[in-house]
């Protein structure tokens, strides 16, 4: 069958969209997504009874929750296709740069928007207080697009194996570790009214960078048929 590629810029575009009209459709990542985050804030909020937690866990805490959410419902955007049978209407319409930075920036926007709504419930629930919201919220976008970009590019590495869902975690998290770390200590810090120092924050653009870069240059091998 012929190929009929569309622009990049038009490709990236229709491929966010048509995952954005699908999620609205079935909703089975935000819902997802939602009910682990409430479970797990509902949960520790129950377990602590009210007690404070020091800023180091309660740091840890925020990132395992906004990590296993991701673990939950972003593994969706290549496994739908595959059980859907689209993929190769994607290989027909898109290149697999395009393909990536589509299903890398639905990943990140359904990231942030989950983390805007977790961040106002952690800090009722875990009852802790955000000193230095700028740094707080650079530190979040700088986690979330690592997770994001980590995420799209193991879910297509998974989306054939048999278990994909436990694959999925397993190959994830270790890859994930320096940059889930490096953003826990640095909300620990804001977390005690403190500024995370200036290194962290570049470590972290880096590895972001680092995480992208590997996926332009690597994707095409990982979609080939």
């Amino acid at each position: 069958m012929a190929r009929i590629q569309l622009s990049f810029s038009s490709a990236v575009w229709a491929v966010l969209a048509k995952d954005a009209v699908c999620e609205s459709r079935t909703r089975y990542a935000t819902g997802a997504l939602i009910m682990f985050a409430l479970t797990a804030l509902s949960s520790v909020s129950m377990a602590i009874a009210g007690a404070s937690l020091p800023p180091e866990l309660a740091a840890a805490l925020l990132w395992v929750v906004l990590f296993f959410c991701a673990m939950a419902g972003l593994a969706r955007v290549f496994v739908q296709e595959q059980e859907a049978g689209t993929l190769m209407g994607l290989r027909l319409y898109a290149t697999g740069h395009a393909v990536f930075w589509g299903k890398l920036l639905y990943n990140l926007a359904l990231l942030l928007g989950l983390a805007c709504l977790v961040v106002p419930l952690f800090t009722i629930f875990i009852a802790v207080e955000v000193g230095a919201w700028l740094p707080f919220i650079i530190v979040l976008v700088l986690g979330c697009t690592g997770i994001a970009t980590v995420s799209t590019l193991t879910a297509a590495m998974v989306m054939y194996a048999q278990g994909k869902h436990a694959i999925f975690t397993v190959i994830t998290f270790p890859v994930l570790l320096p940059q889930f770390l490096s953003a826990i200590s640095a909300t620990s810090k804001i977390l005690s009214d403190g500024v995370p120092e200036f290194s962290e924050l570049v470590f972290m653009a880096g590895y972001d960078a680092a995480v992208v870069a590997a996926g332009v240059l690597l994707f095409d091998y990982i979609w080939q048929d």
